[in-house]
Protein backbone atom coordinates (compact mmCIF):
# COMPACT_ATOMS: atom_id res chain seq x y z
CA UNK A 1 0.00 0.00 0.00
CA UNK A 2 1.41 3.38 -0.95
CA UNK A 3 2.30 5.62 1.95
CA UNK A 4 2.02 9.35 2.21
CA UNK A 5 5.02 11.51 2.89
CA UNK A 6 5.99 11.86 6.50
CA UNK A 7 5.02 14.91 8.46
CA UNK A 8 2.08 16.22 10.43
CA UNK A 9 -0.82 17.20 8.25
CA UNK A 10 -3.55 19.63 9.13
CA UNK A 11 -6.86 17.92 9.58
CA UNK A 12 -10.36 18.82 10.61
CA UNK A 13 -10.42 16.32 13.48
CA UNK A 14 -11.90 18.08 16.47
CA UNK A 15 -9.96 18.57 19.69
CA UNK A 16 -11.27 16.68 22.72
CA UNK A 17 -14.06 18.41 24.60
CA UNK A 18 -13.05 20.42 27.67
CA UNK A 19 -15.59 18.42 29.68
CA UNK A 20 -13.75 15.10 29.31
CA UNK A 21 -11.80 13.45 32.11
CA UNK A 22 -8.01 13.55 31.79
CA UNK A 23 -7.97 9.87 30.81
CA UNK A 24 -10.62 10.43 28.14
CA UNK A 25 -8.83 13.54 26.89
CA UNK A 26 -5.55 11.60 26.62
CA UNK A 27 -7.35 8.75 24.84
CA UNK A 28 -9.03 11.01 22.27
CA UNK A 29 -5.85 13.00 21.63
CA UNK A 30 -3.57 9.99 21.22
CA UNK A 31 -6.11 8.20 19.03
CA UNK A 32 -6.41 11.26 16.79
CA UNK A 33 -2.62 11.39 16.45
CA UNK A 34 -2.56 7.70 15.47
CA UNK A 35 -5.42 7.94 12.99
CA UNK A 36 -4.04 11.03 11.28
CA UNK A 37 -0.50 9.55 11.19
CA UNK A 38 1.11 12.10 13.51
CA UNK A 39 2.06 8.92 15.34
CA UNK A 40 2.96 6.70 12.40
CA UNK A 41 2.46 2.94 12.04
CA UNK A 42 5.44 1.13 13.56
CA UNK A 43 6.50 4.13 15.66
CA UNK A 44 7.57 3.43 19.23
CA UNK A 45 5.87 5.52 21.91
CA UNK A 46 7.61 6.47 25.13
CA UNK A 47 4.95 6.90 27.80
CA UNK A 48 6.89 9.61 29.61
CA UNK A 49 7.38 11.61 26.41
CA UNK A 50 3.69 11.21 25.51
CA UNK A 51 2.80 12.61 28.96
CA UNK A 52 5.05 15.61 28.40
CA UNK A 53 3.72 16.32 24.92
CA UNK A 54 0.11 16.17 26.11
CA UNK A 55 0.71 17.94 29.41
CA UNK A 56 -1.17 15.13 31.17
CA UNK A 57 -0.03 12.93 34.07
CA UNK A 58 1.16 9.37 33.71
CA UNK A 59 -1.88 7.60 35.18
CA UNK A 60 -4.47 8.99 32.71
CA UNK A 61 -2.05 8.48 29.79
CA UNK A 62 -1.42 4.89 30.90
CA UNK A 63 -5.18 4.29 31.08
CA UNK A 64 -5.62 5.80 27.61
CA UNK A 65 -2.88 3.66 26.08
CA UNK A 66 -4.41 0.56 27.66
CA UNK A 67 -7.76 1.38 25.98
CA UNK A 68 -5.99 1.88 22.65
CA UNK A 69 -4.20 -1.44 23.08
CA UNK A 70 -7.56 -3.19 23.60
CA UNK A 71 -8.85 -1.49 20.43
CA UNK A 72 -5.87 -2.73 18.45
CA UNK A 73 -4.23 0.64 17.73
CA UNK A 74 -1.13 0.11 19.88
CA UNK A 75 0.59 -2.97 21.22
CA UNK A 76 3.20 -3.80 23.83
CA UNK A 77 6.50 -5.15 22.55
CA UNK A 78 8.44 -6.96 25.31
CA UNK A 79 11.56 -5.06 26.45
CA UNK A 80 10.85 -2.30 23.95
CA UNK A 81 7.64 -0.66 25.07
CA UNK A 82 4.63 0.54 23.12
CA UNK A 83 4.38 0.61 19.35
CA UNK A 84 1.73 2.01 17.03
CA UNK A 85 0.40 -1.06 15.27
CA UNK A 86 1.17 -1.12 11.56
CA UNK A 87 -1.82 -1.53 9.27
CA UNK A 88 -0.93 -4.66 7.35
CA UNK A 89 -2.89 -5.38 4.21
CA UNK A 90 -4.34 -8.50 5.86
CA UNK A 91 -5.59 -6.46 8.80
CA UNK A 92 -7.17 -3.87 6.52
CA UNK A 93 -8.97 -6.62 4.63
CA UNK A 94 -10.10 -8.18 7.91
CA UNK A 95 -11.55 -4.83 9.00
CA UNK A 96 -13.44 -4.55 5.72
CA UNK A 97 -14.77 -8.08 6.12
CA UNK A 98 -16.10 -7.20 9.58
CA UNK A 99 -17.72 -4.05 8.22
CA UNK A 100 -19.25 -6.05 5.36
CA UNK A 101 -21.02 -8.25 7.91
CA UNK A 102 -22.32 -5.41 10.10
CA UNK A 103 -22.79 -2.27 8.03
CA UNK A 104 -25.25 -3.51 5.38
CA UNK A 105 -27.52 -4.71 8.20
CA UNK A 106 -27.25 -1.27 9.84
CA UNK A 107 -28.21 0.34 6.53
CA UNK A 108 -31.29 -1.89 6.45
CA UNK A 109 -32.18 -0.94 10.03
CA UNK A 110 -31.75 2.73 9.15
CA UNK A 111 -34.48 2.42 6.52
CA UNK A 112 -36.97 1.41 9.22
CA UNK A 113 -35.79 3.81 11.90
CA UNK A 114 -34.75 7.01 10.09
CA UNK A 115 -36.85 10.07 10.82
CA UNK A 116 -37.37 12.83 8.28
CA UNK A 117 -34.76 14.83 10.22
CA UNK A 118 -32.30 11.93 9.92
CA UNK A 119 -32.83 11.73 6.16
CA UNK A 120 -32.33 15.48 5.95
CA UNK A 121 -29.06 15.23 7.86
CA UNK A 122 -27.80 12.46 5.57
CA UNK A 123 -28.76 14.58 2.56
CA UNK A 124 -26.79 17.51 3.96
CA UNK A 125 -23.72 15.28 4.46
CA UNK A 126 -24.07 13.90 0.92
CA UNK A 127 -24.37 17.41 -0.55
CA UNK A 128 -21.23 18.56 1.24
CA UNK A 129 -19.40 15.39 0.20
CA UNK A 130 -20.30 15.99 -3.44
CA UNK A 131 -18.79 19.47 -3.32
CA UNK A 132 -15.62 18.17 -1.64
CA UNK A 133 -15.32 15.32 -4.15
CA UNK A 134 -15.72 17.59 -7.16
CA UNK A 135 -13.08 19.97 -5.81
CA UNK A 136 -10.72 17.12 -4.93
CA UNK A 137 -10.68 18.19 -1.29
CA UNK A 138 -9.47 14.88 0.10
CA UNK A 139 -9.32 15.69 3.80
CA UNK A 140 -12.72 17.38 3.85
CA UNK A 141 -14.13 14.34 2.08
CA UNK A 142 -12.47 12.00 4.60
CA UNK A 143 -14.20 13.77 7.46
CA UNK A 144 -17.54 13.57 5.68
CA UNK A 145 -16.96 9.87 4.97
CA UNK A 146 -16.54 9.22 8.70
CA UNK A 147 -19.57 11.40 9.45
CA UNK A 148 -21.74 9.61 6.88
CA UNK A 149 -20.99 6.14 8.20
CA UNK A 150 -21.20 7.25 11.83
CA UNK A 151 -24.55 8.95 11.28
CA UNK A 152 -25.87 5.88 9.50
CA UNK A 153 -24.82 3.69 12.43
CA UNK A 154 -26.56 6.03 14.89
CA UNK A 155 -29.76 6.09 12.82
CA UNK A 156 -29.79 2.26 12.85
CA UNK A 157 -30.71 2.60 16.51
CA UNK A 158 -28.56 -0.21 17.93
CA UNK A 159 -26.00 1.16 20.38
CA UNK A 160 -23.98 -2.06 20.44
CA UNK A 161 -23.62 -2.17 16.66
CA UNK A 162 -22.86 1.56 16.65
CA UNK A 163 -19.99 1.07 19.13
CA UNK A 164 -18.64 -1.85 17.12
CA UNK A 165 -18.67 0.16 13.91
CA UNK A 166 -17.05 3.16 15.58
CA UNK A 167 -14.14 0.99 16.64
CA UNK A 168 -13.83 -0.52 13.16
CA UNK A 169 -13.96 2.90 11.51
CA UNK A 170 -11.39 4.37 13.89
CA UNK A 171 -8.98 1.64 12.87
CA UNK A 172 -9.90 1.70 9.18
CA UNK A 173 -9.74 5.49 8.80
CA UNK A 174 -5.96 5.24 8.65
CA UNK A 175 -6.48 3.64 5.23
CA UNK A 176 -7.41 7.10 3.96
CA UNK A 177 -4.21 8.59 5.32
CA UNK A 178 -1.94 5.75 4.23
CA UNK A 179 -3.30 5.54 0.72
CA UNK A 180 -2.74 8.08 -2.03
CA UNK A 181 -6.33 8.57 -3.17
CA UNK A 182 -7.05 10.09 -6.54
CA UNK A 183 -9.90 12.50 -7.27
CA UNK A 184 -11.56 9.81 -9.39
CA UNK A 185 -11.41 7.41 -6.44
CA UNK A 186 -13.12 9.94 -4.18
CA UNK A 187 -15.86 10.39 -6.77
CA UNK A 188 -16.43 6.63 -6.83
CA UNK A 189 -16.86 6.61 -3.06
CA UNK A 190 -19.23 9.58 -3.22
CA UNK A 191 -21.40 7.87 -5.84
CA UNK A 192 -21.54 4.74 -3.70
CA UNK A 193 -22.52 6.75 -0.63
CA UNK A 194 -25.16 8.53 -2.69
CA UNK A 195 -26.65 5.19 -3.77
CA UNK A 196 -26.91 4.09 -0.14
CA UNK A 197 -28.53 7.38 0.80
CA UNK A 198 -31.06 7.20 -2.04
CA UNK A 199 -32.09 3.69 -0.96
CA UNK A 200 -32.65 4.86 2.61
CA UNK A 201 -34.48 8.01 1.52
CA UNK A 202 -36.98 6.01 -0.52
CA UNK A 203 -37.40 3.34 2.18
CA UNK A 204 -35.92 0.43 0.24
CA UNK A 205 -34.33 -2.04 2.69
CA UNK A 206 -33.06 -4.46 0.06
CA UNK A 207 -31.42 -1.70 -1.93
CA UNK A 208 -29.89 -0.17 1.21
CA UNK A 209 -28.35 -3.52 2.08
CA UNK A 210 -27.16 -4.21 -1.47
CA UNK A 211 -25.68 -0.76 -2.10
CA UNK A 212 -23.73 -0.85 1.18
CA UNK A 213 -22.39 -4.29 0.28
CA UNK A 214 -21.39 -2.99 -3.15
CA UNK A 215 -19.64 0.00 -1.56
CA UNK A 216 -17.57 -2.15 0.80
CA UNK A 217 -16.76 -4.65 -1.95
CA UNK A 218 -15.62 -1.77 -4.16
CA UNK A 219 -13.50 -0.32 -1.34
CA UNK A 220 -11.84 -3.69 -0.81
CA UNK A 221 -11.03 -3.93 -4.51
CA UNK A 222 -9.55 -0.43 -4.55
CA UNK A 223 -7.44 -1.10 -1.46
CA UNK A 224 -6.01 -4.19 -3.13
CA UNK A 225 -5.28 -2.21 -6.30
CA UNK A 226 -3.48 0.42 -4.20
CA UNK A 227 -1.33 -2.25 -2.60
CA UNK A 228 0.06 -3.42 -5.95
Amino acid sequence: MKARKKGVRKTGWKKPSAGLSLADKAYETIKRKIITLEYRPGQYLNEVQVCKSLGIGRTPVHQALHRLMIEGLVEIIPRKGLIVRPNSLNEVLALLEARWLIEPFCASLAVSRASSQDVGLLREIIDKAEKAAKKGETEAFMELDVLFHGTLARIAGNAILEDMLKSLHDRATRIWYLHVWQKSDIMVTFKEHHAVFEAIARGDKEAATATMQQHLTSLRRRVLQGAD
